[in-house]
């Protein structure tokens, strides 16, 4: 997406981020696996804003640290990064899994939160579809089969040939008993009595034909009351957003911000 960069967070683990641009921030929360890679096709949001994406602990070039594997820490992480970059607000967006991560930060630091962005997002995963997939994801992390992820990550996501090598990559840079645990933590954390506190717009990106998250809507709708919610269907795709209808997300992005204020 643009130039890497490594920081410390707060406990002097070493953390690696893509950035690019300038203007009013976007920060980005991936799934487990794919890492920063998936927001690949963003970038070009950066013509007029800046566009950052953390690769979350044990991805990429980030340490593991020596601390258990978190949502609230990734939710520190971030808030590290967004100190490290002079950042004072920004508009945190969380893809699938990584809903959980920005919806952590929204909670835990709302004076930072200017607006959230879920894509294909949920609070907590009790459908039989999501949950199952999750299940998927830890078994076969349990089994260090790593390049079957790799290979089943990248190909879902894209055609394109350089970002399926930068997913694979990503998927295979995970020790798999980290990944085993990102997988464990989207089965665990729950965030629907967080909803009410929300204190920043929410908007929900979905593809209309996704099978895994459209349902968890009226999760966002009745709980979410203090904010103004407003849901966007794209057309001709299922859970794979950011990578299969980018031109189409990333307009809606734009736009979400300019309403959010620069």
């Amino acid at each position: 997406m643009g130039v890497l960069f490594l920081f410390r967070s707060f406990d002097g683990t070493r953390l690696h981020y893509d950035k690019k641009g300038n203007g009013q921030p976007f920060y980005f929360f991936h799934p487990p696996g794919v890492g920063a890679a998936i927001f690949r096709e963003q970038g070009s949001l950066a013509e007029k804003r800046k566009v950052v994406a953390l690769n979350a602990r044990g991805h990429g070039m980030s340490e593991l640290g020596d601390q258990p594997i978190t949502m609230e820490q990734w939710a520190a992480d971030t808030y590290a990064l967004a100190k490290h970059e002079k950042d004072d607000r920004m508009i945190v967006c969380g893809y699938s899994q990584g809903s959980l991560g920005a919806l952590a930060f929204a909670n835990r630091y709302p004076e930072r939160t200017a607006g959230v962005v879920l894509i294909g997002g949920f609070p907590f995963a009790d459908t039989w579809l999501l949950k199952q997939g999750l299940r998927t994801g830890t078994w076969a992390s349990a089994l260090h089969w790593k390049p079957l992820i790799a290979l089943a990550l990248s190909r879902v996501h894209t055609k394109d040939k350089t970002t399926r090598r930068m997913i694979a990559a990503s998927v295979k840079s995970v020790q798999a008993n980290a990944l085993k645990r990102w997988f464990e933590l989207g089965q665990e954390a729950d965030y629907r009595e967080s909803l009410d506190n929300l204190s920043a717009p929410l908007m929900l990106i979905y593809g209309k034909r996704d099978p895994y998250a459209k349902a968890y809507q009226s999760d966002f709708y009745c709980r979410a009351n203090q904010v103004p919610v407003q849901s966007v269907y794209i057309d001709g795709v299922g859970h794979q957003v950011p990578t299969k209808r980018s031109n189409e997300l990333n307009a809606v992005l734009a736009q979400f911000a300019r309403k959010a204020g620069d």
